[in-house]
């Protein structure tokens, strides 16, 4: 049964005061599972909606994640979230476009032309980081969608919320090098403002492939080309960071990976991956690996192909390529 909201969140601020991962309720961390896993309905019905012209302007079909349990407790107890019954990302799809005018022209698809009954929750332009780019150097476009549901046997997941995330590849790149980056040096760049050890390299970064491959600005707009390329030089002799992205390799064997993929990153620092034709088998899965103290970082993640998981969820094998070359690219 799904919990009501009034339990979700009454377990989400329990969780919050406890202010440590490792003393939570179980209880609590169960009613807000249960609340995560609810999301994979509505999860899998916008991703439907959305397969179509997805394949049309992209040549892939949507990637879709519920975000992890983990994740989602540490945004509780870090103040990130205050609620856990309103967070919009427990579900997500993700989009790649080859450039900023082909997401451009899609979004003009998911405001006009679409016909789905899911309604946007915001103004278009609210979570907009390509025109209004975040202080940590990110850029895309979200989307928050309401699910409305066709049939009444889903009734009480009405309203749950979807995000819809669309970039470009070299925003793409960009964001999941910061992703690699925390994986591979327990850092916590993407949680943070920009002010951690990484996060003035990935400004300057964002800023440099912003200009060099799309033709605009990001964090930095301020700064000259002289100056940018300074930072960076600044940047990349105290961390050698490109450097030690440049040596790492794709991990896991990706022959398993199928419609429904579980990604269990081990403490060792090995990838195992689990390949399901059902969603009910991932799901549990997930939750064996998520107890099993070998396990770091557990994550489910579905599309209808796996050159698709292994496009849009890149940062979860380790595979900073393109990352990289755009860098080196703009580098000259």
């Amino acid at each position: 049964m799904l919990p009501s909201k009034n339990q979700v969140r009454n377990a989400g601020k329990r969780i919050a005061a406890v202010n440590n991962i490792f003393a939570t309720s179980d209880a609590d961390v169960e009613i807000i599972d249960e609340w995560r896993k609810a999301h994979l309905t509505p999860l899998s019905s916008i991703a439907m909606w959305l397969r179509k012209p997805s394949i049309d302007a992209t040549g892939l079909a949507p990637a879709q994640r519920l975000k992890r349990r983990s994740t989602v407790l540490d945004k509780l107890i870090q103040g990130r979230a205050s609620d856990a019954s309103t967070m919009h990302d427990l579900g997500g799809c993700r989009l790649i476009f080859p450039t900023v005018q082909a997401l451009q022209d899609f979004r003009s698809y998911l405001e006009t032309k679409t016909r789905a009954a899911h309604g946007l929750q915001h103004h278009r332009d609210k979570y907009d980081y390509i025109a209004d780019p975040k202080q940590t150097g990110y850029r895309g476009v979200h989307y928050v969608y309401g699910y409305e549901p066709s049939s009444s046997s889903n009734a009480e997941l009405k309203g749950l919320r979807i995000e819809v995330q669309l970039r470009t590849d070299v925003q793409h790149a960009w964001a999941t090098s910061v992703e690699i980056a925390d994986l591979v040096l327990g850092a916590r760049t993407k949680f943070e403002d920009g002010t951690g050890p990484y996060g003035e390299f990935f400004r300057v970064a964002s800023e440099m492939l912003a200009r060099r491959h799309e033709g605009m600005t990001s964090c930095l707009p301020a700064l000259s080309d002289r100056e940018l390329l300074a930072a960076f030089h600044r940047e990349e002799r105290t961390h050698n960071l490109l450097d030690r992205l440049d040596r790492l390799r794709e991990q896991g064997d990706l022959s398993k990976i199928k419609e429904h993929t579980v990604l269990a990153f081990q403490t060792d620092g090995t990838l195992e991956i689990f390949g399901y034709t059902k969603a009910n088998r991932a799901v549990e899965k997930e939750r064996e690996l998520i107890d099993n103290p070998a396990c770091a970082h557990v994550v489910y993640v579905r599309a209808s192909t796996p050159g698709a998981i292994k496009n849009s969820y890149r940062n979860y094998l380790t595979n900073p390529t393109d990352f990289v070359k755009l860098m080196r690219e703009a580098l000259g």
